[in-house]
């Protein structure tokens, strides 16, 4: 199938179907994008710390993208298949979709398949049941919800160095970033400082982290004041 878009008035209405024969041959080359709350359910998945994860599982441990193995597979590619199946990332549970997001609406395009691929195409359903049976929902809420909070940082940011006229430390800036971006060292950071109870669950923890990283735009935007009111100073 081409990659294009989604033809239909309400891209979950258009008729598509897909069933997937475990050839793996999709598991290979593919650079997995991830975010935090995937990085979450993959640590917990792995029995780890989400900074654990990310030094032990991720490129470079950046916690951008899952790393790979010397013969081009996911890390997690196992001779039956997926070892972390049930917490596999967004972009995975859509293959052979990919669902995108333009000036907020949504539409999805069609991946072009490994021409080794042994996965079957068919009009059997919608886009819709292939996101209900894939269990994407929490996932694609989750994605959402952290591109919103990036483009409130970097509109924050902006702001910051418009106002002040100056710059934010690159390095500094990267480094604030992935201390927020750490799940579990932000949630704990933040339960020492105000004494509020860790939540266990995985959803609870997520819907706290983002709070968290919300609350930190003030930061920003106290920084910029700050800045604007030196510079003022005689």
């Amino acid at each position: 199938m081409d990659s294009s878009e989604s033809p239909s008035p309400n891209p979950r209405d258009e008729p598509f179907g897909y069933v997937c024969h475990r050839c793996l041959k999709c598991c290979h080359h593919k650079r997995i994008q991830v975010n935090p709350y995937e990085i979450a359910r993959l640590a917990r998945n792995r029995g780890l710390t989400t900074s654990e994860f990310r030094d032990t599982w991720t490129e470079d441990g950046v916690g951008n993208y899952l790393s790979q193995t010397e013969n081009g597979a996911c890390v997690f590619l196992g001779s039956e298949g997926c070892t972390v199946h049930p917490d596999r990332p967004l972009v995975c549970r859509l293959y052979p979709l990919g669902r995108h997001m333009t000036e907020g609406v949504e539409w999805f395009s069609h991946v072009e398949p490994h021409p080794q691929s042994a996965g079957e195409f068919n009009r059997n359903g919608t886009i819709a049941d292939f996101l209900v049976a894939q269990g994407v929902e929490p996932f694609m809420r989750a994605a959402d919800e952290y591109v919103y909070w990036i483009c409130a940082l970097t509109a924050s940011m902006e702001d910051v160095c418009e106002t002040s006229g100056t710059e934010l430390s690159a390095p500094a800036a990267v480094d604030r970033a992935r201390d927020l971006l750490d799940v579990d060292g932000a949630i704990a950071w933040h339960c020492a400082a105000t004494g509020e109870v860790e939540p266990t669950d995985i959803e609870a923890r997520k819907e706290l982290h983002l709070r968290i990283l919300h609350e930190s735009l003030n930061l920003v935007k106290t920084e910029g004041l700050h800045r604007e009111r030196a510079q003022e100073e005689p």
